[in-house]
């Protein structure tokens, strides 16, 4: 949806229904009749009233629904056109719909809508009448032919999208000139984890997958400065098809086997993501399941010899042991609830060199990683960010602020880890920390404290103090026997901390905030003793 409304000034007020439940709907047009009364067609803008939604027959014997759109939007067309299944309200959800533009595809698409609001301006207080939506969208792109089929996720505010970088997978091949299956998957309500995938038919084989659009109540980085920020929690969920060009006019959609399923969508916010390198050889495996989930299946090995974990994880986290360097895993959850068990995706991950010790992948929100990694200032300021822009590796880091000008003069972060963690088993010969700053910091001293289970500890400063000024991302190599010649168990480390500062004033001019930033603390090891 994406029509630019660029005068609307009166905040939308949405439509209120039911509390949210574990609630499904199927619409199969069997019979050549909706099986549904509930639905709602709506168009924007909604002049020439000419958007019909017929049903029709194909030549299997199987019945469908046409979103059809004769007019072109310079005589009153509809430029978009949406069905709404039910007043239902849906959180967790998956929606999904046996999807296909007929005719000439060079212009129109189309696509699904989940934790979806509306109103129906009378003209008033929009450009032209017509229903004003929020919600979750996937695209399904067929405005450059289809050739070139491809998705996106977006997020809609008042049928405006409010992406300022795309969310996009483009589908291989070449051959698209037919039906797919479509899903469109959110879980979660702070974060929201959205995820489009597209599949040959029903059940069938997946042909295309989207990136993860993690929302977040602040302003991400796909999100348009100053947009609206918070995320949808609940919503309607439905179908919808679109053309904003004059000509050719109008739209021609099919649609078949719409659903929308509380007891559908898959566990999300997966970690270690799927294609990730490098991943520790001590990596834990963890997720988000939907809702309705009461219990797990977790599946684990290397590619093509997974193999069910009995017993199953009792929660969200799983430790496989320690892994093979360089070795590809692959993994699956399978979510049980009341309705039976829902098939999750397969993820595939290879293990690096080193051992992770935080690569702030995990983090969800700067709210996650400030409370992982607290700082040392009183007075409730933020000096701990999750970062997505300035990274070394991966799509996260730390980015880490400071104002040494005031008392104490040292800004400190720490992680407590909430078991102590035994270095020994990979014999470590380094401790490394991947770091950046700025060409406009004052020179301070970094420093890393590390502390075992019994409160010893040890901190090692960096021999430069302009290393807070070095612009490239640069490797901090601390000998392991540094830190255990000061007498610090390998065995049990309780802490790491990462500060800034001497204890005395920085200079810093008024209330300026220098910056570093943080990424890949991580452990060489060096040759393991057989059996461990």
């Amino acid at each position: 949806m994406n029509v630019r409304i660029t005068s609307v000034v009166t905040v939308v007020a949405v439509l209120v229904f039911a509390g949210v439940g574990l609630a499904n709907w199927v619409e199969t047009f069997d019979g050549g009749e909706l099986d549904l009364t509930t639905w709602q067609f709506l168009a924007y803008p909604a002049i020439a009233g000419t958007f019909t939604q017929p049903i029709k027959l194909g030549d299997d014997g199987n019945h469908y629904v046409v979103f059809d759109e004769p007019s072109s939007i310079s005589v009153g067309g509809a430029a978009f056109g949406a069905g709404f299944g039910s007043a239902e309200q849906f959180a967790d959800v998956r929606v999904g719909a046996t999807v296909n533009v007929a005719g000439d595809a060079s212009h129109a698409y189309h696509g699904l809508i989940a934790r979806g609001s509306y109103q129906v301006s009378d003209g008033s207080w929009t450009p032209a009448p017509g229903v004003v939506a929020n919600c979750y969208i996937l695209h399904i792109n067929w405005e450059n032919g289809p050739a070139n089929l491809s998705l996106d996720i977006e997020k809609v505010i008042m049928n405006q999208n409010i992406m300022d970088e795309d969310l996009e997978a483009l589908v291989p091949g070449l051959a698209h000139a037919r039906s797919y299956y479509a899903e469109l998957d959110v879980v979660g309500s702070g974060p929201v984890y959205v995820t489009g995938s597209l599949y040959e038919y029903k059940g069938g084989p997946l042909v295309a997958q989207t990136p993860v659009m993690v929302d977040t109540n602040g302003n991400d980085w796909w999100e348009d400065a100053d947009a609206h920020d918070e995320v949808f929690t609940a919503g309607i969920s439905g179908v919808f098809a679109q053309n904003e060009h004059e000509e050719p006019a109008g739209f021609y959609t099919t649609f078949d086997d719409i659903g929308s399923l509380s007891d559908g969508p898959s566990a999300a916010a997966v970690n270690p993501e799927n294609g990730a390198k490098d991943v520790s050889i001590l990596t834990k495996l963890n997720w988000l399941e939907a809702e309705f989930a009461t219990s797990r299946q977790l599946w684990f090995g290397k590619p093509g010899e997974m193999q069910m974990v009995d017993p199953a994880p009792e929660g969200t986290v799983y430790d496989p042991g320690m892994l093979e360097s360089g070795q590809s895993y692959q993994w699956r959850v399978d979510e049980i609830g009341p309705s039976g068990t829902v098939i999750g995706h397969t993820w595939e991950f290879t293990t690096g060199q080193l051992v992770t010790i935080d690569n702030f992948e995990s983090y969800a929100d700067t709210a996650d990683i400030g409370a992982t990694w607290p700082h040392n200032i009183e007075g409730g300021f933020d000096y701990i960010f999750l970062e997505t822009s300035t990274v070394n590796q991966g799509t996260k880091a730390m980015r880490f602020e400071y104002q040494n000008q005031y008392d104490p003069f040292v800004t400190e972060t720490t992680r407590t880890f909430a078991e102590p963690q035994d270095w020994t088993i990979v014999n470590p010969e380094a401790l490394s920390v991947a770091f950046r700053g700025r060409k406009e910091n004052i020179e301070q001293q970094i420093f890393l404290r590390i502390e075992d289970a019994a409160g010893t500890q040890v901190t090692i400063e960096h021999p430069y103090t302009y290393a807070t000024q070095s612009q490239p991302w640069r490797s901090w190599r601390i000998e392991i026997a540094e830190i255990s010649g000061a007498g610090v168990d390998l065995a049990a480390v309780a802490k790491i901390t990462i500060g800034v500062g001497s204890g005395t004033d920085s200079g810093q001019a008024g209330d300026s905030r220098d910056i570093l930033y943080i990424d890949n603390i991580s452990l060489t090891p060096g040759e393991v003793a057989p059996g461990q």
